[in-house]
């Protein structure tokens, strides 16, 4: 028979007492490591300065540098970014999937760097069987089903559903989800036997969760609230002054940035002008049918839930009654919320497939202890993770030709994209010799993209500023003037005459124009281009289009355009028109300064652009001009 779970502290009921498990626990993490090297392809890709270029990655690597960059000069990761759509504010909101990279980059050090946010990725994987192991425990499990539990939450990992989310890049809500699967059990555990052990464990938890991704935080408030309702009558003014400490170590500590999240939160996907209502509650119901969808993507389909029955039944016959109950509240709450986002309209097809893995967290401990307890009773529950253990290393480090143990676990998904290609060097070299800083470049975001959105790192390895690149699927209105899918502003391409075109390019002081396919077609017909260079991408024709106009970002006036990066631009030798003008191709942004302080700033528009430009108000020449961010 195991060991039973009444009490918690009960002597030689945990790790210290039992090192044999320790030693079972060390081998699970080592295998997830094995596995985390093959995801990479080698331990060198890991270190090496190639970047990640799968899904949205190489945007979050970016705006990660920018984060970072900008919170060791004003100390918030908010910025006002000139080297994209002719200037957009970088901010919690957009994009939201970069804070664990900008915590990345704060530990590797200044400037730009690959390695540091690999490595970071490394370490989140490292995390996950860590969570689900302390995640048993905090339901009160023994250590042997708790590193069995750190098994399911291994093939959990590695699971199709949550595969999609490593590989597109949602290191957020991942990290947010891992955060909760180990925050529910231990609010059990809490409710019931409080002590500073779990206290700090809720804390920590807490301030990660909200780090990691506030919405999912903020879900977990009915959960928290249900507990309250069952277990406050039950203990004094510390309990209560305790549970309230937890909410203040996840918020406190994340003012710093909330504030943005707030502020900014009119930048969100979808717009917030978009009107979208609220689904019936039949479709947010649904059939027995759009439950088993949910499933698709996850280990065994309803395994690890029908497995967790047994678990539950037994966590609450062994008086673990809170970390039972939470667990089905957990669960339960988590399914309707994946519903309701399937039945909702504009809300993202892919987030109840990124919802059900956390659902299913949730019931990782409890399935891992029904497998236990029914291995117990024929005496192999020991045997049985410590087999599950010595697969899973196999699986990491020595699997045969072809990987069939991998495969039959389910625990070899693609690796990622490292790198890039040659198709891709050979146009970073073409834009480095065709193109100069005086003007921009029109980047044709043309479908399907190769190898997720690694436009987005053009500027860091060409040193110029673009439109369009930075990420299709943004939609904020700075990125309007964007060339997709054949339409430009929002407008189909080949709609456009040149004399709009002319009109265009001398707003956005376009200089050059990436595009493919119909869009070179198109600017082919247009008499100020001239074709520079003829290259391919994944088999498709690439062509690099110069403009034949004045190149300058400044629209009105005259002035020498010094520099302009995520900190500041710079202007000399300023002179404005006849009316004290200078106006310029920058996107306007609340919080952008202008030194010295006589010149006003003003905002010029477009009926083309919902985001006016900048103009600057003088009496006359000034031999400095510098644009600041500034946090408002």
């Amino acid at each position: 028979m195991s060991t039973p779970l009444y009490p918690l502290d009960a002597p030689g009921d945990g790790f210290r007492a039992r090192p044999v498990w320790v030693l079972a626990a060390v081998v699970v993490v080592a295998a997830q490591a094995g596995l985390a090297v093959a995801l990479f392809g080698s331990w060198g890709a890991v270190t090496d300065d190639r970047p990640v270029l799968s899904g949205r990655h190489p945007l979050h690597l970016y705006h990660g540098t920018l984060g970072a960059s900008a919170f060791r000069t004003f100390r918030t990761a908010t910025c006002y970014d000139p080297a994209f759509q002719a200037g957009y504010p970088k901010t919690p909101v957009f994009d939201g999937g970069s804070r664990p990279a900008e915590l990345f980059a704060l530990f590797g050090g200044r400037g730009y760097n690959p390695a540091a946010y690999k490595l970071g990725v490394f370490a989140f994987l490292l995390a996950i069987p860590v969570a689900f192991i302390a995640a048993a425990r905090g339901a009160g499990l023994p250590p042997g089903a708790a590193v069995f539990a750190g098994v399911c939450g291994v093939i959990l990992g590695w699971s199709p559903a949550v595969w999609h989310m490593l590989a597109a890049g949602a290191l957020d809500f991942l990290g947010a989800g891992l955060a909760a699967a180990v925050f529910v059990p231990w609010l059990g555990r809490y409710a019931r036997y409080p002590c500073t052990q779990s206290w700090l464990v809720l804390a920590g938890l807490a301030a990660l969760g909200w780090y990691a991704h506030p919405l999912i935080w903020i879900a977990l408030g009915p959960i928290v609230f249900a507990m309250y309702l069952v277990y406050a009558p039950r203990h004094g003014p510390g309990w209560h002054l305790g549970l309230a400490g937890v909410l203040c170590a996840g918020i406190v500590p994340n003012l710093w940035w909330l504030f943005d999240w707030g502020k900014y939160w009119w930048l969100r996907q979808p717009s917030a002008r978009d009107h979208i209502p609220l689904p019936e509650w039949q479709d947010v119901l649904g059939a027995p049918a759009d439950y088993a969808a949910l499933c698709t993507g996850l280990p065994g389909g309803p395994l690890i839930p029908l497995a967790a029955v047994a678990g539950l039944v037994l966590l609450w016959v062994k008086h673990h009654r809170g970390a039972a109950g939470l667990a089905v509240v957990a669960f339960v709450l988590t399914v309707a919320a994946a519903r309701l986002a399937a039945a909702w309209p504009r809300v993202p097809t892919d987030v109840p497939a990124r919802v059900a893995p956390l659902a299913v967290a949730f019931l990782v401990p409890a399935a891992a202890f029904g497998a236990w307890e029914l291995l117990g009773r024929v005496r192999l529950a020991g045997v049985g993770s410590v087999v599950a253990a010595g697969a899973l290393l196999v699986a990491g480090w020595a699997d045969g030709p072809g990987e069939p143990l991998s495969r039959a676990i389910g625990v070899r998904p693609d690796p990622f994209v490292i790198g890039f290609t040659p198709d891709q060097k050979h146009l970073l070299a073409a834009i480095e010799q065709h193109t100069t800083t005086e003007a921009r470049i029109l980047w044709d975001d043309a479908e399907p993209r190769t190898a997720g959105n690694w436009a987005a790192l053009l500027p860091l390895y060409t040193n110029r500023a673009y439109l369009g690149g930075l990420d299709v699927d943004a939609e904020i209105e700075h990125g309007y003037c964007a060339l997709c899918n054949q339409n430009l502003n929002g407008r189909p391409l080949a709609d456009w005459t040149d004399a709009e075109l002319t009109a265009y390019c001398r707003w956005y002081n376009v200089g050059w124009v990436v595009c493919r396919g119909r869009t070179a077609a198109r600017w082919a017909r247009y008499p100020a281009a001239r074709a520079v260079a003829t290259l391919t991408e994944g088999g498709e024709p690439v062509a690099l289009f110069a403009i034949d106009r004045p190149r300058s970002f400044v629209l009105s006036g005259t002035a020498t355009w010094v520099a302009a990066d995520a900190r500041r631009v710079v202007l000399t030798d300023v002179i404005p028109d006849a009316e004290g003008n200078i106006d310029l191709s920058l996107h306007a942004f609340e919080g952008l300064r202008v030194y010295p302080s006589y010149v006003r700033l003003e905002t010029i528009k477009d009926p083309a652009d919902p985001i006016g430009h900048i103009r600057l108000k003088t009496p006359g020449p000034v031999p400095r001009v510098t644009l600041v961010w500034e946090h408002p």
